[in-house]
């Protein structure tokens, strides 16, 4: 008995530990550049600038005919905002975080003890380090867990969970990773079907919630474009670093390997393993090292796999099955929950109420710039320019969608200062260059072009074309 209570106090501890942690990476400044694009293109769709059916752009760089796929977080983001400041959209960002390690936490905790589950949410979360930022995907993490769970849950009762119809629909709205929900449905039906655990009839009506989940996307407001949209990612992955190969030797991919290693290794030294488990495992080490942008979305795929593997191992050693969960916890990790985000609605005001830090010239330096002037600067930084400075028109920024596939091209070859550089940037007929001192372009600019720097510091300076510069 006191090795149970021992367990469960430990348990509290590692949920409060990740809590502390969450809510101070929230209470920080908002440091992601891409929040603050998606901050400004909230404001266009909240002012009515933009319309869901024909978006515009920021910039007359950018002239794709393009999808929204984030709008509605987007717009809330934009909304509190303009309401409260930054901090409120800090505030978000912990709701997401928070929330993110909560479903974790139910969806382990219906498939181990407390103790399990927590430490399965601590190793999760440190697998979707990369991904952990005020930024839509977010929600997709967190659909991501839910869909398991209740396909989990589906398997357990036979139950249809039609209730993934509507969410999927809300996914859709939110972010791009939405087919997600809809392949890991095919899936578990797939595997419930090999392994005959059900009737045939109740199969058939699990299998409507993927495909009445794919049929819903089409009555969004943005219509069937979204699935053109999801088609046009892979043709552009090559142009975003974080759609590149995973490096396993960081601490989250091998933590994500520690995620699936617990999953697989106690489901074979039991013997067989029901498909159902195999396909979502083998889905999970397919997102696994298909890119680093997914490879958050393996570690909440597997983690309620990898949380019952470690319980199927506690349970032949002890004997015991999984403690069910009584209401004293139920209430203790709600009232955690809402304590973390009321202490963090008292800390942002003080401690996020400004964007990222910058030197101290940028304002007046880019602020006073006339409307419409054209700057030339890098993928990651636009985001934050185009938040801060709206007047300037800014040949490249990270939201791929709103390039062409030649557009981005070009802007691949201006940021390595590839060969033709030259003569891409004196076709934009940008005269001044927001970059990093150390970038090549920023080099070839000064030292071959004999551009004048304006302003500097250590991690980005202000440059201008000369006299009689070709793009003048």
């Amino acid at each position: 008995m006191k090795l149970v209570r021992a367990r469960a106090v430990t348990a509290y501890v590692v949920l409060v530990g990740v809590a502390v942690v969450l809510v101070g990476k929230a209470a920080m400044p908002l440091d992601n550049l891409d929040t603050y694009f998606h901050l400004r293109f909230g404001h266009e769709f909240l002012t009515g600038a933009w319309s869901l059916r024909d978006p515009g752009s920021v910039t007359r760089f950018a002239t794709a005919d393009w999808v929204p796929t984030q709008w509605l977080p987007q717009i809330v983001m934009a909304q509190l905002e303009e309401w409260f400041g930054l901090s409120a959209v800090a505030w978000l960002a912990g709701l997401l975080f928070l929330t993110l390690a909560l479903s974790i936490y139910v969806a382990c905790r219906r498939q181990a003890e407390p103790l399990v589950a927590a430490i399965v949410v601590a190793l999760t979360l440190e697998a979707c380090t990369s991904g952990m930022s005020m930024r839509p995907q977010q929600i997709s993490y967190i659909l991501v867990v839910v869909t398991t769970a209740a396909w989990l849950r589906a398997r357990e009762t036979g139950r249809v969970p039609w209730w993934l119809v509507p969410v999927a629909w809300v996914w859709t709205m939110c972010h791009g990773m939405w087919p997600i929900g809809i392949v890991i449905g095919l899936v578990a039906v797939a595997g419930l079907g090999l392994d005959r655990e059900h009737p045939r009839r109740v199969l058939l009506r699990m299998l409507a919630v993927p495909v009445l989940s794919a049929l819903v996307s089409l009555l969004t407001p943005v219509g069937p474009g979204l699935f053109e949209a999801v088609l046009r990612v892979s043709s552009r992955a090559k142009y975003f670093y974080e759609w590149g190969p995973p490096d396993f030797t960081e601490l989250p991919k091998v933590t994500l390997l520690v995620l699936l290693a617990l999953a697989i290794v106690p489901r074979m030294r039991r013997g067989k393993t029901p498909w159902f488990d195999l396909l979502l495992i083998g889905l999970a080490a397919l997102w696994a090292v298909y890119s680093m942008r997914t490879v958050p979305v393996a570690a909440c795929l597997v983690a309620p796999l990898a949380a019952a593997g470690v319980q199927a191992v506690l349970t032949d050693r002890t004997g015991a099955d999984r403690p069910p969960a009584r209401r004293r916890e139920r209430i203790g990790v709600a009232a955690g929950y809402a304590l973390a985000l009321a202490t963090l609605a008292l800390v942002v005001p003080h401690t996020a109420d400004e964007p990222l830090a910058t030197p101290a010239w940028m304002d007046d330096a880019l602020g006073d710039l006339p409307a419409g002037t054209a700057v030339v600067d890098e993928t990651a930084f636009g985001g934050y320019l185009m938040w801060c400075f709206p007047q300037l028109d800014l040949v490249i920024h990270g939201y791929g969608d709103t390039f062409t596939d030649a557009e981005l091209e070009r802007n691949a070859d201006l940021d390595a200062a590839r060969a033709g550089w030259r003569e891409l940037l004196i076709r934009t007929g940008a005269e001044y260059a927001v970059l990093p001192p150390g970038s090549p372009l920023a080099y070839n600019l000064r030292a071959v072009e004999h551009w004048e720097v304006l302003e500097s510091s250590p991690d980005v300076e202000l440059l201008q074309a000369p006299p009689g510069w070709p793009g003048s």
